[in-house]
This record gives C-alpha cells, sequence and structure tokens, in this order.
C-alpha cells in the first residue's frame, strides 16, 4: 500500500491527458486514517484494516491508468516505469528500514533482532508477505513485537507490479477494446475464487500469499481500463451526474460498513473483501464531480492527509511496534498511542517534503535513472544487513552472557498442535484431525484423558504427553483458541465456539474417557442479567453433561498466574537491571496481574468435581514461581500465562498427582 504516482485520471481535459483526481488522495486518506485507528484504537474501529483493501483498488487503477496512455501513445518503457516506481516507493521505504535496524540494535534481544533481521530482508526485497508468513501462528510473539509486519502489503503490490506491466504489453490493442479485458476479466474471476477457496482452508496464507489478492489490483485496473476507452465518462463535468453521486454514496456507504462492521474474527479475506473493494471501485468510478468526491474527499484537509498516506502507513507501526517493546507491555496506554499517532504524522510530513518531494523534482533522463539505481542499492544494501543479523543471531555479545542464556524465541505452534488439535479462530470442529486422540493400541494403557478447552488447554498437552514415558496414558486433545469449554455457550470472539463445543461432548460419547480436564483463560462468571461475564451455569451444564455420560474424574483447572508481559523479558530487564544478580526463580507480584479465580472454585466445589489451583501452587506471598533454572529452558512460561514445554511438564504432574491421588 504506498503513494503511487500523483492521483490521476481521466478527467476533464480537452486534449484527453491524464489529470489530477484530488478526491483519490482523499480516499487514500480515509484508507490511512482507517488502518492507523484500527491499529492505534483498535477498540474502536474494529475494521480499519480494510485500509489495506482500499488501497489496493487504488494502485490498481492509477498505476494501470499511466500504462494504458504510455501504451496508446506507443511511449511505453519497462526501464522507465521500474525507474518512476523506485522513485515513488524507495525513498521513504530506505529511510524507514534504516530507522527500523538502528533502532532494533538498542531495543531488540538477541533472538527478536534476528527475526527483524528477516523481515528487514524481506521487506527490501518485498516479500515480506512470504516472510511473514512463515512466522504466523496463534503463539508466535504477537505481531504488534514485529515492527515490520505492514510491509507484506507493500510485497504483494510489487508482486503485482512484476508481472502486471507485460500483461498489459502483451494483450493491450488501441483498436481492440475487448482483448484485454477479457484477460483482466478471468485473471479477477480466477483469484477472486482462489481467495474464496484458501479462506476457507487457511485465512492466514490467504491474508499474505498473492494470488488471492490479485483481484483487488485487477478490479481497479479493469475500472481505469474502462475509463481509457471512455473518455466522455469523466470529461464532461455533469455527464451522468445524478447516476454518479448515487454509485457513489453507495460505494461510501459500503467502504464504511466495512470499516466499521468486519472483524478481524470473520472470515476474510474471502467474499468479505469484495464490500470495501468493490465500495472503492465505485467512489473512483463515481469520478471527482460526484458530491461526496467532491465535498468531502476533495476537501483540503483530506488531501492533506492523502499526500502523506504511504510515509503515514510506513511510520506508524513501527513507531507503536517498538513503543511497545520498549516498554514492555502487550498494550500501551491511550496516551502512548496518542503520541505514536503524533510522531508518525510528525515523520510523514518530514519524509514527505523532505525526502519524497526533492526526489520527484529530478528531472528526466540519466539523473533520474541514477538515482533509481543508488536507491535501489541503498534497500539493497539495508537487505544484506538484515541477512547478517539473521546469520549473526541477533548479535547476541550486546549483551550479558546470563541474558544470552535467557534469550530465545519460543515456537509453541507444533508443540500445542496449532491447525490440527488446537484449533485457529476460522477452524470448525471438522479440523479436529484422528490423531487428536491416542490409538487404543501401541504403548498406551486403556486410561483416557481428554484435554478440553483454548490455548491455556493446550497448554497442558506437551506435559501430559511428557509423562507418557512413565505413565502410558492416552491423550485427547480437542482445544479451540479463545473458546472456553462451556456447552451450549455463544462465545462472541469466536464465531464457531459454540459449534466447536457442541461437537466435542458427540466425540466424548464414542471415546468414553476416564478423565476429562476442562482448562481455559477462563471469562468472568457472573450469574447477574446485563452483566460482562458468562453464567456459570453453562460450566454447570457442562460438568452435569460429562457426568451423565458416565466420566469418572472431571478436572477444572484454574487460570494460569499472568505476567504484565513474557517470564523471560523480567527476568532479562532484572539481569540488566541488576549485572552479576542470580536469575531469579520467583518474581514479585508486582510483575503480576490480580487473577481471581474464587467464582470458579466454587463451581468446581458446588459440583463435586477436582479443582486445580495454579495460582496456588506456582505462586505464594513473595511472588511466584518463574524459572527453575539460568536458561531458556527452564522458563516456566512462554509469553504472558501460557506454559513453555518445560511448564507444562511441572504443572501437568502436579495436575496428575492430584487426579491419581483423589
Amino acid at each position: 500500500m504506498h503513494q503511487t504516482l500523483s492521483s490521476i485520471s481521466l478527467v476533464s481535459n480537452t486534449n484527453n491527458k491524464l489529470a489530477y483526481r484530488p478526491d483519490i488522495d482523499g480516499l487514500r486518506a480515509l484508507a490511512v486514517l482507517s488502518v492507523v485507528a484500527y491499529h492505534v484504537l483498535s477498540y474502536s474501529l474494529r475494521g480499519g484494516f480494510v485500509g489495506v483493501d482500499v488501497f489496493f483498488v487504488i494502485s490498481g487503477f492509477l498505476i494501470s491508468s499511466i500504462i494504458y496512455d504510455e501504451l496508446r501513445h506507443g511511449k511505453f518503457s519497462i526501464t522507465e516505469f521500474y525507474v518512476r516506481r523506485i522513485r515513488r516507493i524507495y525513498p521513504a521505504l530506505l529511510a524507514v528500514l534504516i530507522t527500523v535496524s538502528v533502532a532494533g540494535w538498542f531495543i531488540s534481544l538477541p533472538a527478536s533482532y534476528a527475526l527483524l533481521g528477516s523481515q528487514i530482508a524481506g521487506g527490501s526485497a518485498f516479500i515480506a508477505n512470504f516472510v511473514l508468513l512463515g512466522q504466523a501462528g496463534y503463539l508466535d510473539g504477537d505481531g504488534i513485537l514485529k515492527p515490520l509486519l505492514h510491509l507484506w502489503s507493500l510485497g504483494i503490490e510489487e508482486q503485482y507490479y512484476i508481472m502486471f506491466p507485460f500483461i498489459c504489453i502483451m494483450f493491450y490493442r488501441p483498436s481492440s477494446k475487448l482483448t484485454l479485458p477479457i484477460v483482466f476479466f478471468l485473471i479477477t474471476i480466477a483469484s477472486m475464487a482462489a481467495n474464496v477457496l484458501i479462506t476457507n482452508v487457511d485465512r492466514t496464507a490467504a491474508f499474505y500469499i498473492p494470488v488471492t489478492r490479485l483481484w483487488e489490483l485487477f478490479l481497479g485496473a479493469g475500472l481505469s481500463l474502462y475509463e481509457h476507452h471512455n473518455y466522455k465518462y469523466n470529461h464532461e463535468p455533469h455527464r451522468y451526474l445524478v447516476f454518479k453521486t448515487i454509485i457513489g454514496a453507495i460505494g461510501a456507504a459500503l467502504v464504511i460498513f466495512s470499516i466499521l462492521y468486519i472483524v478481524p474474527t470473520d472470515s476474510f479475506p474471502g467474499w468479505l473483501a469484495a464490500l470495501p473493494c468493490v465500495g472503492t471501485a465505485l467512489l473512483i468510478a463515481s469520478g471527482p464531480y460526484s458530491w461526496i468526491n467532491r465535498v468531502v474527499f476533495s476537501s483540503r484537509a483530506a488531501v492533506s492527509v492523502g499526500l502523506i498516506s504511504y510515509p503515514l502507513y510506513l511510520w506508524h507501526w513501527p513507531i507503536l511496534s517498538f513503543a511497545t517493546i520498549a516498554s514492555g507491555n502487550s498494550s500501551t496506554s491511550r496516551f502512548e498511542r496518542l503520541a505514536v499517532v503524533l510522531v508518525s504524522f510528525v515523520l510523514a510530513f518530514l519524509t514527505f517534503h523532505f525526502i519524497e518531494k526533492p526526489v520527484r523534482r529530478l528531472g528526466s533522463g540519466v539523473r533520474r535513472k541514477n538515482v533509481a539505481l543508488l536507491l535501489l542499492g541503498g534497500v539493497a544494501l539495508v537487505g544484506v544487513f538484515g541477512v547478517s543479523i539473521i546469520h549473526a543471531g541477533g548479535f547476541p555479545n550486546r549483551f550479558s552472557a546470563e541474558v544470552q542464556m535467557l534469550d530465545h524465541e519460543f515456537d509453541v505452534s507444533t508443540l500445542y498442535r496449532e491447525g490440527t488439535c488446537f484449533l485457529r479462530a476460522n477452524q470448525s470442529a471438522d479440523a479436529f484431525l484422528d490423531n487428536c486422540v491416542d490409538p487404543e493400541n501401541g504403548p498406551f494403557s486403556k486410561r483416557l484423558v481428554l484435554i478440553w478447552g483454548d490455548s491455556h488447554a493446550a497448554h497442558l498437552f506437551p506435559g501430559f504427553k511428557a509423562m507418557q514415558a512413565t505413565d502410558p496414558i492416552r491423550i485427547a486433545q480437542y482445544t479451540t483458541s479463545a473458546c472456553p469449554p462451556m456447552v451450549g455457550l455463544d462465545y462472541a470472539p469466536r464465531p464457531f465456539c459454540r459449534s466447536i463445543n457442541d461437537a466435542i461432548p458427540e466425540r466424548i460419547k464414542v471415546l468414553k474417557p476416564d478423565i476429562v480436564v476442562l482448562s481455559a483463560s477462563w471469562p468472568h462468571l457472573s450469574a447477574s442479567p446485563g452483566s460482562d461475564g458468562v453464567s456459570p451455569q453453562y460450566l454447570d451444564n457442562t460438568i452435569r453433561f460429562l457426568k451423565s455420560v458416565g466420566v469418572r474424574k472431571i478436572v477444572i483447572v484454574g487460570p494460569s498466574p499472568v505476567w504484565v508481559k513474557s517470564v523471560r523479558e523480567i527476568l532479562i530487564d532484572e539481569l540488566r537491571k541488576h549485572p552479576g544478580r542470580a536469575v531469579p526463580s520467583v518474581l514479585p507480584k508486582k510483575f503480576l496481574t490480580n487473577v481471581d479465580d474464587s467464582d470458579l472454585r466454587a463451581v468446581a466445589e458446588r459440583s463435586g468435581v477436582t479443582y486445580i489451583s495454579l495460582t496456588s501452587y506456582l505462586c505464594n506471598n513473595d511472588g511466584c514461581l518463574a524459572t527453575t533454572g539460568p536458561s531458556w529452558n527452564d522458563v516456566l512460561t512462554y509469553d504472558g500465562s501460557h506454559f513453555t514445554e518445560h511448564g507444562s511438564t511441572v504443572v501437568a504432574r502436579k495436575i496428575w498427582k492430584a487426579v491419581v491421588g483423589g
């Protein structure tokens, strides 16, 4: 998503030349502000991320307009096209990549800096979307901790522009108005079909790979092609004005609806992406003289923001990410986030006026090409530095040996069996595989332990798996992200939660487990009508069901200690503040958020089932157990509350002792 060439299109111009359209810059402003608001104030603008899709359509429209015009006049040059691309994209990108590289050196720990190195290298080569796809996962360190996460969209655009000019060269015919539109139509349909199919199978892949996004850019390119062949559509200010005003209003409504009501847990991109994309196409098609484009999007304020939309997009996310990393919290305060917005606007303004515009003012010919080569070389050098960060392991010698022993990026996706036995938000119960249950034959005993819950149930699986070395129990794992194990509960954060929690009991009837372990990041339980809590009746009903089908032992595992940030980072901070100090095994309660499990305990006692209080087991008056040794292998908690393999093993032994001793 980037600052393309000036917002140009065929509008009122007697020479049929490309003229400036301020309303498209205003539309850019809406797109970038929605993205920034989503990132910085996501609690109030749930669908702001669709601003990227708005940018895709705008980009496809504007760049193709230039290509068609040059092809018609026989002036198109691939070399000149890419020189323009470099001069428009690279200056701001180079400034951001250098800044992120330097900031990471001073802020990021070695393992995190090594991951950042891959993002720097991927961003410089415009393959950030593929790099980030490889790093994606439910518990992958959180996107906010990836300073160059937002470059995925830039990668998709530039991958599109590698092939698009050649398609135009091959199929553009000034004498034929059908050849290129047919090609565009076929590509758009194929890409949209891939988008829908892949979204249903792997939403993360659908979000990042270009084949599922090409249709958005081709939608803009197709609209531009129509206007290219129909000059009068926007050539005469009052031609079809009422019609244009109507479709502009419809387009604006679709985009605004998407920003306000599409949420991250929806099956996106998929069919839903058509709402903001078609809305954007309608707004562009309504032309500069429709009421909303003329009054709203052509206003001075909208155009001013639109002009700096590309550097604003590039700057806001790294600043927010590093602010979060530096503060050590998974979320920053409202004041800090507003400060991020202010700094982002200032940097965007400076970048536009003192970096981008001077490069644009350069004359034609050899000088422009030399500048493009220098920019290309500069970005390439930063990319090489990113590769060196990876090979150097994040330059660990910046820190003491004690810190290096604790520094590690945990990959728990495989450990938790994400996508197969620990379902993602967009997966239904059909995604559970047969191997989520150990077979009856083989080295296992007949006793079956079924683990049911959300990620705080999934993090118990590695511990129970490790116990099979001494006690060969069979294990069944049915866990789903952010879905507490409560039959019949419509849980808003996860659309598939109820259907999954209706399907698991059917499997329990067939499997007849001896022991069922219920674990979750339990929602607040409250029987009060109208409260934000979940009625304990759902848990009562779940326990009643398990008893009715003959489950002999039911265990409710209470919430784990919740740290203000990852234990590893807290320990490292303590070592950096107090050089030479031994790694503390127990951290004081000032690093913890308050966890009240009294309501959960009451349900367990009332129902006569076993309750395991993890806070009672891991904590005392001094604090909570954080690690059993000086190495990252000894740390109990991966992030703020999820167990590492070691932590899971420690806790599973406690749970098993309560089960077999009961």
